[in-house]
């Protein structure tokens, strides 16, 4: 009677004894990637804010993202914290198993690669997120108790991106060419990673031999006929490009590397499942309309006025003010910018409508069953385009065929060679994968934000879209590090440009 077992669990020195240990590790690890409002679970929604696409329509003080559009972001801002505190979490999940599970008897080599494969390949993607993100960052490499305040000094960012890159290269050796089960990675999804690793790279570090490498890595992808753009002839482009965000056809042959949810009835801020990404950047229009019912992401006047009319996928993406709704089929009233129930929904902006038609309407408790998609193909083919003119300043034919196959599925005419050129392939970029986490990046790397934020003064007809005047390059193209981090490890140092007093 009083042989108990230990309330508290087994811990990381003694829970891997079998291989059926090994797998829930793995899959903690993939977990770690949504963790109640963290990463995918919320908080890459504010990396939407921004962007010339998002603002924040509710109050500053309304969740740790509020200030984030305004570029009123500070070391102590609790979601740039858990950015930085939710990657290194992550990362030491990697760690515990990339460590331990070769210690376990019983394990196949042809298991224990996959197992690995899949956990250096989540690393990578980590040590990706944060270094894009932060820039200079600490490499930790073994598990430890408090990863997010483990006491070591930064790496460069160019240290940082060879370790991502030795990650991938030896995930694309260890995955199998097969899912093991739907949801996994297999090796062509590390080297899709390594596509948007080598073009990113070659803007970061300005590594210009990087754009062929990223060029010939796309190549690869795109002539094994893995993978394949939803685009049934059948259908509209607009039924298809809604299809690519249902929650009926998960894992189609659109999917490289997507992040794995379930509506656990839960919650939002307990499911570590479900993600309220999608919840977060819709708009509060009726909360027994919108299955959300909350949200806090609108969509500036510029967006939509920039956007092709002409282009089936604004209207899929975009809720606009007058805009019939429709669920199952069923009118239910117009879409109303003004009637908004935010304080800060601007009469000329929008809404994100994208996620919206992912939903069964089965609940209202804010999480989403919706597969968070890192790399879909169509962000590969557009990649492909791109490091194909930056390889030699010049689209080759191949290229050229990558970002029309993007266009000609929205229902839009093809380019021609010799009349492309990068913005062209960036504002591409901008409307297939609005609303998903890519835009930031993509002004980051190519350092445009400037331009882009100006475009917002020079739409705006009523004068309330000056959010971005806040921006400061040398200070939000790498954001400052957490407070709480600095206070943990006397190693870290902030950066110059955030340790002096603000100005």
């Amino acid at each position: 009677m009083l042989d108990l077992q230990d309330p508290t669990g087994p811990t990381g020195a003694d829970f891997f004894k079998t291989e059926r240990d090994v797998e829930k590790a793995v899959v903690a690890a993939y977990g770690g990637l949504t963790n109640g409002l963290s990463l995918w679970g919320e908080d890459m929604m504010a990396l939407e804010q921004i962007t010339d696409n998002f603002y924040n329509g509710s109050t500053l003080t309304d969740g740790g993202h509020g200030t984030w559009h305004l570029f009123q972001i500070t070391p102590q801002n609790s979601t740039l914290t858990d950015f930085y505190r939710y990657l290194y979490i992550a990362i030491n999940r990697a760690n515990q198993v990339i460590v331990n599970a070769p210690l376990v008897d019983g394990i196949t080599t042809t298991s224990l690669n996959n197992h690995l494969g899949q956990v250096h390949f989540l690393r990578a993607y980590e040590y990706f997120l944060l270094t894009l993100i932060f820039g200079d960052v600490p490499v930790i490499l073994e598990p430890t108790g408090d990863p997010a305040g483990y006491a070591k000094g930064v790496s460069s960012a160019t240290d940082v991106y060879d370790q991502i890159i030795a990650d991938l290269k030896l995930a694309e050796q260890l995955l199998p060419g097969s899912p093991s089960e739907s949801g996994r990675l297999v090796t062509l999804a590390a080297s899709a990673m390594l596509v948007k690793v080598y073009l990113f790279g070659a803007d970061e570090l300005k590594n210009t031999s990087w754009y062929q490498l990223a060029q010939q890595k796309a190549e690869q992808v795109i002539n094994s006929n893995a993978y394949a753009l939803v685009n049934d002839p059948s259908k509209t482009p607009a039924e298809n490009f809604i299809e690519i965000f249902s929650t009926v056809k998960e894992n189609g042959p659109e999917d490289i590397f997507s992040i794995q949810h379930f509506n656990d009835g839960g919650i939002r801020t307990n499911s570590n499942i479900g993600t309220g990404y999608a919840m977060a950047i819709s708009p509060r229009y009726n909360k027994n309309l919108n299955v959300f019912g909350y949200g806090w992401g609108y969509v500036y006047e510029s967006a939509i006025k920039r956007w092709d009319n002409n282009d089936p996928r604004k209207d899929v993406s975009l809720w606009i003010d007058g805009e019939k709704i429709f669920l199952n089929g069923v009118s239910k009233g117009t879409y109303k910018q003004g009637s908004q129930q935010r304080p800060n929904a601007r009469p000329k902006g929008g809404g994100l409508q994208k996620f919206w038609w992912a939903e069964n309407f089965k609940s209202n408790n804010a999480i989403s069953d919706l597969n968070m998609k890192v790399i879909r193909y169509a962000d590969l083919l557009l990649m492909h385009a791109e490091a194909d003119l930056m390889a030699d300043g010049n689209l080759g034919a191949n290229g050229l065929v990558s970002l029309n196959k993007v266009r000609n599925r929205a229902g839009l005419n093809s380019y021609s060679l010799g009349t492309v050129d990068r913005k062209m392939i960036l504002d591409e970029r901008r409307w297939e994968l609005f609303g998903e986490a890519q835009r930031w990046f993509d002004l980051m790397r190519t350092r445009t934000a400037e331009q882009a934020f100006a475009l917002l003064l020079e739409d705006d007809t009523d004068g309330d879209d000056v959010d971005k005047n806040g921006f400061v390059g040398e200070r939000y193209y790498k954001m400052p590090y957490p407070q709480q981090a600095l206070d943990r490890n006397p190693l870290l140092v902030q950066k110059p440009v955030w340790a002096r007093t603000a100005e």
